[in-house]
């Protein structure tokens, strides 16, 4: 049984299309080396998404500063990744909550430095056969109380293989 963190990173001055920004994503180790995205993970194995406000600015704008107040909703959608599979929720959790917070600035993410981070309650792989798919979404609040949409693509399939 192994842990894995899902970095997801919000950057709020992108371009929203259809009223939704793309969460960056890429999943790591615990200690926070990339793998593939698609690393199958096994039955027993736990993930901890972990939410970076990696908000960038363009000159001749101020450096970047914290625009993520809170993280509103946290929700996973799963899907078969094989055609024809017949695949239950493969997680026990599909809207973790948050479990901690980090206000503190410049933190290490897979997208450069972060300026705050939320860790979500880990959630532990359930399916026993089949590869799937995750879709992450979330609602973010930002500083002036401006709610916003992310999703980021069923991009990364994990699963035991069988």
């Amino acid at each position: 049984m192994a842990d894995y963190v899902w970095q997801l990173g919000i950057d709020w001055n992108a371009i929203q299309t259809g009223g939704v920004g793309y969460l960056r994503g890429g999943l790591t180790t615990t200690a926070g080396e990339p793998l593939p995205g698609t690393s199958p993970v096994q039955t027993g194995d736990q993930i901890t998404f972990r939410i970076f406000d990696v908000t960038s600015s363009t000159p001749p704008a101020p450096p970047p500063v914290r625009c993520v107040s809170t993280i509103g909703f946290f929700g996973i959608d799963s899907q078969a990744a094989v055609k024809d599979q017949q695949l239950d929720n493969p997680l026990d959790n599909t809207h973790p909550t948050i479990a901690s917070s980090s206000m503190a600035p410049a933190q290490s993410s897979l997208f450069g430095n972060a300026h705050c981070s939320w860790d979500l309650q880990p959630v532990k792989v359930e399916a026993t056969s089949g590869r799937f798919l995750l879709t992450v979404y979330l609602q973010a609040v930002g500083l002036d109380g401006v709610i916003r949409l992310f999703n980021h693509d069923p991009e990364m399939a994990v699963g035991p293989n069988g």
